[in-house]
This record gives C-alpha cells, sequence and structure tokens, in this order.
C-alpha cells in the first residue's frame, strides 16, 4: 500500500468531490444539519472555514446569508478553484496552505471544519484546537462535523497502521499524507474542554459521523 501526499490526493478528486460527497456517500442530511447550527446575531458575520475543499459546506449558508464574510483554508489548489468556480460573487477569502501553520487572525464569528480534521491525532489537535479559540470572537462558535469512530481501540488502529506505513514506507514527518484516524466523538469533546472551550454539545451522531459545536 502507498500512501499519497494530501495536497496531490485532493488535488486529482477536486472535480468529482462534490459527487462523492453528496451522492456516493449520501451526506445531504449531515450538511443540512450543520447549516442548521449556525444563528448569527448579524448578517455579515464572519467564518472560518478550516479545510474547506470546494466549499459544499457553504451552499446553504449562503442562500441563508449572502453578506457573511468567509475565509477559506485548504492544501489543496485544485479543490479551491472549484469553490471559486461556485461562488463567484460571494465575499470569500482563500488560503493555500496548512492550517496548521497559517495564520488565522481573529474575532470569527463562527469556525467551521467539515470532513478534514480527522487526518490528526489527539497530540496534533490540541495546539490546533488551542490556535481555532484564540481566532474566535468572546462568544462564538465553533463547529465540527466529521468522521468519527467508537472505540479508544479503534482510535489506536489507525494510528498504529499509519506509523507502521510511515515506517514502511520510509515517509517524511514534515509531509501531510492522506490516511483517516478518527478519534471517538468523546475524545474530540475532551480535547475541546482542554482548550478552554464551553458549552461543548454533541448535538447529532450517525454510524461513522459526529457533528460537536462549543463555544468561546
Amino acid at each position: 500500500m502507498s500512501l499519497e501526499k494530501m495536497n496531490d490526493f485532493f488535488d486529482a478528486r477536486a472535480e468529482a468531490y462534490d459527487n462523492h460527497m453528496l451522492v456516493d456517500l449520501g451526506l445531504d442530511e449531515f450538511y443540512e444539519e450543520i447549516a442548521k447550527q449556525i444563528n448569527p446575531s448579524k448578517p455579515d458575520f464572519k467564518l472560518l472555514d478550516l479545510g474547506c475543499g470546494t466549499g459544499i459546506e457553504l451552499e446553504r449558508l449562503f442562500a441563508r446569508f449572502p453578506a457573511m464574510s468567509v475565509v477559506g483554508v485548504d492544501l489543496s489548489s485544485g479543490m479551491l478553484e472549484q469553490l471559486k468556480i461556485k461562488y463567484p460573487h460571494h465575499n470569500i477569502q482563500t488560503i493555500c496552505g496548512s492550517y496548521f501553520d497559517v495564520p488565522f487572525g481573529g474575532a470569527y464569528d463562527v469556525v467551521l471544519s467539515t470532513y478534514s480534521l480527522h487526518h490528526w491525532n489527539e497530540t496534533e489537535k490540541l495546539p490546533l484546537y488551542k490556535k481555532i479559540y484564540d481566532a474566535i470572537a468572546d462568544g462564538g462558535l465553533f463547529i465540527e462535523g466529521d468522521y468519527t469512530c467508537k472505540t479508544v481501540e479503534q482510535e489506536q488502529c489507525f494510528q498504529i497502521e499509519l506509523a507502521r506505513l510511515r515506517a514502511e514506507l520510509n515517509l517524511s514527518e514534515n509531509e501531510f499524507y492522506h490516511f483517516d484516524t478518527p478519534l471517538t466523538a468523546k475524545t474530540q469533546i475532551g480535547i475541546l474542554q482542554s482548550t478552554g472551550f464551553s458549552n461543548i454539545e454533541l448535538v447529532r451522531e450517525w454510524e461513522n459521523t459526529s457533528i460537536i459545536t462549543a463555544r468561546k
């Protein structure tokens, strides 16, 4: 088995990504539930979208809040090109890079991430969640909708397999490779709690997907 670099993996699938998520995986209900979580106090609120991809999660939001402004961060230039094609007349700034590295700025009303953060383990996520916390305005909302697993044993199996493949393939620790390492919703909530978030809620859970919200 070989592993593709993260940006190469998504660049190669950019044009077919929406169809895969909405048709192959049938995630309309998931994206509808994500949109329901956002009820801002002002129509021109600021949203940071981490791992935004082609922006599937933005379609329902722009329909409700056309004046919102979005900063979208993604490693894949191909995915960002598809996003720009879909939303040419909306207020979107895109940043092609790693959300571990690029500066976020601050005072976002909402930070959103869908189907992206399941590529990182607990140790990697903790500083990222602290960075997200610092980027949110007081009272602001973080929403994470993502691939999750059911048990700690499953978490460990994913991590062990990734470590094995990295060693076997002699992969650089400084490069991102595409391999899913989902955590349980309970683990996710624990990381958010340790970061300082409050009012953390598991708002919806399917077989392999969870939506968690948290307030600053």
